[in-house]
């Protein structure tokens, strides 16, 4: 099982003490995948988000092209980083396929234990929501960075 200390120190649980940390390593299960192997697939239902504790994974979104479908690398995600908060957050479908790199190792966390922690830790229920909600918005300023590049790429020279 993965330490208190390497968990404390990925940003999802940042800030949280060893006593909570304590009652919420038995609610994570452990996971792992093979390479090249899908862990969430876009579109389907989800319900726990993932911590890597080992290996790496790409983000990719299904777009439309001439000859069919393919699908897009948004993101490569590494030790540390989490994926699949959005689905505790909004209760919609995946929004993207996360696929394993290399051999991979995580921890789940489903929006029913979230709920637990909820019932038995308000606190750290909080903090927990706050790191969450910190995530999403570093993601959303580099998705800002990037919007703003590419349509500086794709302007006109004569409009600038």
């Amino acid at each position: 099982m993965t330490s208190i200390r390497f968990l404390q120190d990925q940003a999802l649980f940042g800030g949280v003490d060893d006593r909570a940390m304590a009652v919420i390593i038995p609610l994570l299960r452990e996971l792992s995948f093979a390479a090249g192997e899908a862990i969430v697939g876009e579109g389907d239902d989800g319900d726990s988000l993932f911590i890597i504790c080992s290996g790496s994974v790409e983000v990719l979104k299904a777009s439309a092209a001439e000859d069919g479908h393919f699908e897009k690398r948004l993101a490569v995600l590494k030790v540390g980083d989490v994926f699949g908060e959005m689905e505790l957050i909004d209760m919609q479908r995946r929004s993207a396929t996360v696929r394993a790199l290399e051999p991979v190792s995580a921890l789940a966390l489903s929006n029913g234990d979230l709920f637990t922690i909820y019932e038995t830790d308000l606190p750290t229920f909080t903090l927990i929501v706050l790191n969450l909600a910190r995530e999403l918005s570093r993601r959303l300023r580099r998705l800002d960075d990037l919007a703003v590049h590419y349509m500086a790429m794709n302007t006109p020279a004569e409009a600038c």
